[in-house]
């Protein structure tokens, strides 16, 4: 075999590389050479803007499921996690509060007219905190276009040593934090949505 057989041969069972880098944190103000807002590490060009357009033909990373900025529906598509197929999307309107059992089980219905909805987990939360909003208190962290949310939020995830306490955002210290599954606190569904030229369904 020829050596540029062999190197077509040998390139051809190297896995492709997966996965993508982590989101930046929204932090844009830089206190020092080295900090978070002068590297603003993570993905995309910033917080709320993508790097390319999405299948609506912008760079926003939050759109309506139209595309645009209205909302009318309450859901908010979260493009950042777009594979090419399907991307996740949250209905930004918090329900009411619910012990976590309830807060599951109320997240499995239908929202805004979409069925096959269920409770976020911790990740897919933490996922849409936008930290440049801090301004010295949690509250700010959700409390940005579209979502506007200053409630501490259920998530679908249970603490593994503690099966009776779950994974939640809150508004206060510490930012993420467990709970007695019995509390009662407000939640948002999340769906993942199957993208087809620009029909979400």
């Amino acid at each position: 075999m020829s050596d540029n057989r062999y190197i077509k041969a040998r390139a051809a069972v190297i896995p492709a590389a997966v996965g993508a880098k982590l989101m930046k944190t929204g932090v844009t103000i830089s206190t020092r050479t080295g900090d978070d807002g002068d590297i603003e590490a993570g993905r995309d060009v910033s917080f709320l803007v993508l790097p390319s357009n999405n299948p609506f033909g912008n760079t926003n990373r939050f759109t309506d499921i139209l595309g645009g900025s209205t909302y009318t529906n309450n859901w908010v598509i979260d493009w950042s996690t777009y594979n090419g197929t399907n991307v996740l999307g949250y209905f930004r309107t918090p329900q009411t509060t619910a012990q976590w059992n309830n807060a599951v089980t109320n997240s499995l219905g239908t929202f805004g007219t979409f069925s096959g909805c269920r409770l976020p987990n911790i990740t897919e939360l933490y996922n849409i905190i936008n930290f440049q909003n801090g301004n010295g208190t949690y509250l700010y962290l959700l409390q940005y276009a579209p979502f506007n949310i200053t409630d501490v939020l259920w998530s679908s995830t249970t603490l593994n040593t503690q099966p009776n306490f779950a994974w939640l955002i809150n508004t206060g210290s510490p930012l993420v934090s467990y709970e007695g599954k019995g509390g009662v606190y407000k939640y948002i569904p999340c769906r993942t949505f199957t993208v087809t030229g620009t029909i979400l369904s």
